[in-house]
């Protein structure tokens, strides 16, 4: 079967990966460990005020030495509760490490401009969302779960949405949170064109109106829209694109409250070694060595507690390691180093595998379905980024459905597969959304099979039907007459994030390939902010995306032109944005998307998007990968089928309910160096 293909060339290694594999892709899950689809928005969450609260022991210490308030008056009025339902192990104990690893140097803590903190989990552990995305994997019937939002109510006419927020909790530092600070955040980093927050305008625009929100109290807030039941906006109000900004803190910056301050100034506010930075999150960064670890401490004002009233977090530090990319992660889990790893970059599968099946092994290894897809996505735009005349063309042929179909076929999909790990961890895929999405469906692609054929000859009578011609006998197409760049070579610029090996592996494999065709194709790795800041600004061809998210109705702009942000293939620019015919299609269907509460419709909506973009070969799908989660056996709660992405990361949001037992528990060594008042005196925004 594989013979056939050029990528196939180790032949004997791949074998031996392939014995490693056993049966059920790692520890087959125990249902009785098991939450998928099983539990309702009542068995997750509520909110009520318990008889009394204990906290850990660290933090009573400084109560007792007057450095912090009891825990009655950290606490808000009525806490967030995680309801042992969604614990399989129960609630825990306080104490222990959160060993971890992360590959990109921290930015900032100005999370609202765009700025990472690392990812790896960094982000999520200190920031908060009005709603909780993470927990509807869990549901019989997908819902947001409330977070800093206790609650809601339409009007009855759909256009206003009134929100509850929870009263009583506090920043870090002590500060009430109010509704203060979820204004700031909408209209002063969202909606704010000089902020490059995760969100703007174009993603609160409903009905051709941006969302207004207005404060009715401190705990009350209520959104205006300009069309009637907008349930998409659920999905915008969570993790990273409306994470709660700190008005106390960020008004002294922002220009709209300071006319000494510019927006770069709000933008170079919080470097990442300016600790400890307020936070709503379970915990606080106390320290950072850039290139070494990054040390995270418990909240001592983190607003949710257990069932028997613990405050959570149960650990009570958090510690990563800065590596140069995230195998290091893998390594470290290993070596017995760190306490989980998502297992996502193929390559090391094989070395998963022998790690997990050994006798004394301390980690558990399990593999989920197709949810990791690899594909190569071309730029579309014709008014952002396009600077010179090479660019310019490129667009305008990216935009033609031949030379779409020329480059699909010179990909050899089931060769890049075997190449990254034989068997059934890999297949090759045309793009559209993964297979293990719940809006996948087989019938829909598989009549598309021809478009996506490997078949290197058919891409080169495409070519020349195009008029592209080897003219100076070097192996490489020229330009034809009438074009911009007419007579020069066709040289294509492919983007990869350093950081994702996996990329990088496809995108030397796919400069063989499109060589064989006449392509000259040049990889370019960058990471963190350089790769970004390019991304943005739109001056890339190609790129190589690991699509990790396969819930097209949750992140439509991953799969489409839900914004005018979105797709980052193509985005609009100063002047706009030129939609293909079926992009317009598209465009239609995703805004129906953001305003149907019928499920059937809904799933009919996304089943005809995934027919447009497999039929338009929208996208270039190389392969896909089952994702896998390795998890030291010592962390509890860690639920066995526990994606590792589905509405959001995984394990990202585990460790404020994961714990360990006090005997097994990594002793901590940072206690002193949880924030009181005094460790946020005579910072610049407190003078």
């Amino acid at each position: 079967m594989f013979g056939k293909h050029p990528l196939w060339k180790v032949m004997a290694v791949l074998l031996v990966g392939l014995l490693l594999i056993p049966l059920g892709f790692g520890q087959e899950p125990d249902p009785e460990r098991s939450l998928r689809g099983k539990l309702q928005l009542v068995d997750i969450v509520e909110y009520r005020a318990l008889p009394s609260y204990t906290e850990a022991p660290e933090l009573a210490a400084l109560v007792a030495a007057g450095l912090l308030p009891p825990i009655s008056e950290r606490l808000p009025r009525e806490p967030r509760i995680m309801k042992s339902t969604q614990m399989v192990d129960g609630p825990g104990v306080h104490g222990g490490v959160w060993r971890d690893t992360f590959a990109v140097p921290v930015e900032s803590w100005n999370w609202g401009a765009g700025q990472t903190q690392g990812w790896f989990g960094i982000n999520e552990m200190v920031q908060a969302g009005l709603v909780d995305l993470f927990p509807m994997w869990m549901m019989e019937t997908p819902e947001p779960a409330p977070m800093l939002a206790k609650s809601w109510a339409w009007s009855e006419d759909g256009y206003q949405l009134t929100m509850n927020l929870i009263e009583g909790a506090r920043w870090s530092d002590g500060t009430p949170f109010t509704a203060d600070d979820v204004l700031f955040t909408f209209n002063h980093y969202i909606l704010d064109p000089n902020v490059p927050s995760w969100a703007s305008a174009s993603t609160w625009t409903f009905g051709g109106k941006v969302t207004q929100l207005e404060k009715i109290d401190d705990y009350t807030i209520r959104f205006h829209f300009g069309a009637p039941f907008p349930m998409a906006a659920f999905h915008s109000m969570g993790y990273l694109q409306f994470s709660i900004m700190p008005k106390h803190v960020f008004s002294h910056w922002h220009p709209a409250f300071n006319p000494a301050m510019t927006y770069m100034d709000l933008l170079t506010s919080a470097p990442p070694q300016d600790l400890p930075p307020v936070t709503l999150g379970a915990f606080v960064p106390v320290i950072y060595r850039p290139g070494e670890i990054l040390v995270l401490v418990r909240n001592p004002y983190f607003w949710m507690v257990d069932e028997q009233g613990q405050q959570l977090p149960y650990k009570s530090e958090v510690w990563f390691s800065e590596a140069r990319s995230g195998v290091q992660r893998t390594f470290n889990l290993i070596a017995d180093r760190g306490d989980r790893d998502n297992v996502e970059n193929p390559a090391i599968f094989g070395m998963m595998f022998e790690g997990a099946r050994a006798p004394d092994a301390h980690f558990n290894l399990r593999f989920e379905d197709f949810r990791i897809g690899f594909r190569l996505v071309m730029n579309l735009s014709t008014t952002l980024g396009a600077e010179d005349a090479r660019a310019r063309a490129l667009r305008e042929m990216f935009r033609t459905f031949e030379f779409r179909q020329a480059l699909s076929r010179a990909i050899d999909r089931d060769g890049l597969a075997a190449a990254a790990f034989p068997g059934p961890l890999t297949q090759g895929w045309f793009g559209g959304y993964q297979s293990g999405s719940p809006f996948f469906e087989e019938g829909i692609v598989a009549p598309y099979a021809e478009l996506y054929a490997f078949n290197p000859n058919s891409s080169r009578e495409l070519l020349a039907g195009l008029g592209f011609r080897d003219t100076d006998g070097d192996g490489v197409l020229n330009w034809p007459q009438g074009t911009l760049v007419a007579g020069q070579n066709l040289i294509i610029e492919v983007l990869a994030s350093g950081d994702v090996a996996a990329a990088i592996d496809a995108g030397q494999a796919l400069v063989a390939l499109f060589r064989a065709i006449g392509i000259d194709l040049r990889l370019r790795t960058l990471t963190g902010g350089p790769l970004e800041a390019t991304l943005t600004a739109g001056t890339f061809d190609l790129l190589i995306q690991r699509v990790d998210v396969p819930t097209p109705d949750v992140h439509m702009g991953v799969f489409g032109p839900a914004t005018l942000g979105d797709p980052v293939w193509h985005q609009a620019g100063p002047g706009g944005r030129e939609l293909l015919p079926f992009e317009v299609q598209m465009e239609e269907l995703l805004n129906e998307a953001r305003f149907t509460i019928d499920p059937e419709r809904r799933t009919a909506i996304f089943h005809e998007l995934l027919d447009l973009h497999v039929g338009n070969i929208y996208t270039l799908g190389l392969y896909e990968a089952r994702a896998g989660l390795a998890v030291h056996k010592r962390l509890h709660n860690i639920p066995d089928d526990l994606p590792t992405f589905m509405y959001e990361w995984g394990m990202e949001n585990m460790p404020w309910i994961a714990w360990v037992p006090s005997e097994l528990q990594v002793a901590p060594r940072h206690l002193d160096l949880i924030p009181t008042a005094e460790d946020y005196q005579n910072r610049a925004w407190s003078r």
